[in-house]
């Protein structure tokens, strides 16, 4: 059971709460200054200002947040460029800041309460980006105002309140009573079940569990492909970096950003592997059914795109189909209770097959809303999968198998035995 906890033990979990969030955020800033100023000193022989570095770190600092970068109108050489947006969400380093939340939310564990320290991690984040925005801004480049104040704090608070909430505790000598945060959430999921509606009830388990599986399982598939792509190309991507004569940080920051980058990467070849395919610009499309790309950016990664016609086509598209098979399978021990509350065989297979496709490509969905990219001027706002191409897709793909695969999932193990008083 949580204790009330003094004022005293709320002081120590907010200083623990806005310490560590001071520390992650000004260890960020730190570390990309320190990246800029090197490159400005080695890479540019010190012909810009000092200050537009540091404006470049705080930029990036956003940027790594998820933080659109507003670009004015301007003139590059002779070519006139009209106002744009960078509007990018990096799964990489989103994940990594998020990561440092989490741990920061796990070191709570001894906490009676959780509230001061969520508080005081989401105020010291708001404060650094009220303390950076008025540093980055400039007329020709500017972040997101509104999104430059609660991206940031997002991200990190996110991290330490699900780290504080469902991180596993580390093993101590000493019992430590739960803090009533972690109480109050786990007395809610309990009782979610029995204020669901029994179908709801009945397939949630084995669709999420299938579902996400299934998600997940095409990501590490995906990465596996995007490293063979990589290995085989590599040439076309030496040929870019190249291109870039970023000097040695410049190289070293781009390789960095690409992967901070590198889960959306591993997201666009998902929907490549599945058929939908993504873009790189508008009217531009890539997949397995053949590449139609116009100018692309120089970014070096770009070079492991195949061009031209797929040899492999539809034989690509065994790979969904066998992974959605699978992950149906695999929830077998997890449908008992869509066995029994549903009538027949064949009405478990129908709820089963749709709920594990809804599932599938409701996250599929959420990951192209995630992933997409706006990088430049023009067409080059629209990089990354159609969302509603995605779920209509991955659904028509995955239900089917899936309500196949569940005349196998949903079927008992052995007859169910005879109630004793029918036995005579």
């Amino acid at each position: 059971m949580a204790k009330s906890a003094d004022p005293g033990t709320r002081s120590v979990a907010l200083l623990i709460g806005g310490f560590d969030a001071l520390v992650v955020s000004v260890g960020l800033i730190a570390v990309l200054v320190a990246g800029t100023t090197l490159s400005w000193w080695l890479d540019s022989g010190l012909t810009d200002s000092w200050a537009s570095s540091f404006r470049n770190a705080i930029d990036i600092w956003f940027a790594m947040h998820g933080v659109g970068l507003n670009f004015a109108a301007g003139t590059i050489g002779t070519l006139q460029v009209p106002a744009f947006v960078i509007s990018s969400f990096p799964l990489g380093a989103v994940l990594l800041i998020f990561s440092l939340g989490w741990r920061g939310g796990i070191r709570l564990y001894g906490s009676a309460d959780l509230w001061p320290a969520w508080l005081s991690a989401t105020m010291v984040y708001v404060g650094m980006s009220a303390l950076m925005l008025p540093l980055a801004a400039t007329k020709e480049l500017s972040p997101d105002p509104v999104a430059a104040y609660f991206l940031p704090a997002l991200v990190y608070a996110g991290g330490v309140v699900c780290g504080s909430l469902f991180g596993s505790t580390p093993n101590s000598a000493v019992k430590l009573s739960l803090a009533s945060e972690r109480i109050i959430g786990r007395e809610w999921l309990e009782g979610l079940g029995g204020r669901v509606n029994w179908v709801l009830r009945s397939l949630a388990s084995p669709a999420l569990r299938a579902g996400t599986g299934f998600v997940i399982a095409m990501q590490a598939i995906s990465a596996a492909v995007v490293a063979v792509l990589i290995a085989v190309n590599w040439l076309n991507v030496i040929q870019l970096f190249e291109q870039l004569q970023g000097g040695i940080f410049g190289g070293l920051g781009s390789t960095l950003l690409q992967l901070a980058f590198l889960p959306n990467l591993t997201y666009f070849a998902s929907t490549w592997i599945t058929g939908v395919g993504f873009a790189i610009g508008t009217g531009s499309s890539v997949s397995p059914l053949g590449t139609a790309l116009g100018p692309i950016p120089t970014v070096p990664v770009f070079g492991a795109i195949p061009v031209g016609d797929s040899s492999i086509g539809m034989v690509i598209l065994i790979i969904p189909v066998l992974v959605a098979l699978i992950a149906t399978v695999a929830v077998k021990n997890h449908t008992g209770e869509a066995r029994h509350n549903f009538a027949t065989p064949i009405s478990a297979s129908i709820a089963m097959g749709l709920s594990i496709g809804f599932v599938a490509a409701i996250e599929m969905t959420l990951l192209a809303f995630l992933t997409h990219l706006s990088i430049g001027p023009g067409r080059m706002q629209n990089i990354g999968a159609d969302p509603l191409w995605v779920f209509v897709w991955i659904f028509l793909e995955v239900a089917p198998i899936a309500f196949l695969a569940s005349f196998y999932a949903a079927r008992p193990n052995a007859a169910s035995p005879i109630p004793e008083h029918l036995k005579r």
